[in-house]
């Protein structure tokens, strides 16, 4: 999974911390999000005479022999040449980095998962009713606290891309489904107000359901959601996984079929949020 955006951390130690409150429009003028400044402080780092550089080449076999600008990087990584393996080689070399304490390199590998991270809050968008602020700042906070919990043995066997933003996207989704809780709550005590969207066509809550109902199990649905809503292919999703990619494709398809039958015989409807 390489949709890579900052937990800022309470006790400092990733090098970032957290932003000033943004102040109403009219008073000092515009601030950015969470995303945004890390996209800031990322342009700052890859510019000028000695940006923060990789020498890809080292790292693996294919990737050009030189020090390639983490931007450039960022982009390298996305495209479909390069294997999976050599940007597993890539994002364990970033998060050695990252972990050594060494701000700048904080910084440098969330600016590399940034597609990743946008790509998550905007997945959860239609969820979220607070301060779009407050959902980046989560998902962050959900990647940096992955980052600090992986074993650094590990790195170069698991899938680093896809362990960390999808740990983000979790984070985000927490809190989305968090406040959803409280609108739903909120509507009930306050009839005079119109009542927020009802939010169960969401794919996340249809499929949180389905796994309530046991219509499917959580892996089925880390399936569905990772190739139907984040667009991993299933080829790459087997090979980060060590699986067949024909055994995923017919588990997917039988999880969808139950799926299906279960949204038409109306056993889906939403009650809740778990």
């Amino acid at each position: 999974m390489h949709p890579y955006d900052v937990a800022f951390s309470p006790d400092g130690q990733d090098g970032i911390t957290e932003p000033a409150p943004a102040q109403a429009a009219g008073g000092a003028g515009y601030r950015p999000g969470p995303l945004e400044a890390l996209a800031g402080a990322f342009r700052l780092l890859v510019t000028g005479p000695q940006p923060l550089a990789l020498h890809a080449g080292r790292l693996a076999a294919g990737l050009p022999d030189r020090l390639v600008p983490l931007d450039e990087l960022t982009i390298l990584l996305l495209h479909p040449s390069v294997s999976t393996a050599a940007r597993n080689k890539v994002w364990a070399e970033l998060v050695r980095r990252a972990r050594s304490g060494d701000p700048a390199w904080t910084v440098g590998l969330t600016g590399v998962a940034l597609p990743g991270l946008t790509r998550a809050v905007a997945g959860l968008a239609a969820a979220w009713r607070g301060d779009p602020a407050d959902l980046e700042a989560e998902v962050l906070a959900g990647f940096l606290a992955a980052l600090r919990a992986l074993d650094p043995g590990e790195l170069d066997h698991i899938p680093l891309a896809s362990r960390l933003t999808w740990a983000a996207y979790r984070a985000g989704r927490a809190l989305a489904y968090a406040d959803a809780t409280w609108a739903a709550r909120r509507r009930d005590l306050d009839e005079s107000c119109r009542a927020p969207a009802r939010p169960s066509g969401h794919p996340d809550f249809i499929l949180a359901a389905a796994v309530r109902r046991g219509v499917i199990t959580a892996a089925d649905a880390h399936l569905i959601g990772a190739t139907r809503l984040e667009g991993i292919p299933l080829s790459q999703l087997a090979a980060e996984t060590g699986s067949r990619h024909d055994s995923l494709c017919r588990r997917r398809a039988k999880a969808e079929t139950r799926l299906t039958r279960a949204l038409l015989a109306g056993e889906l409807e939403f009650t809740g949020i778990p």
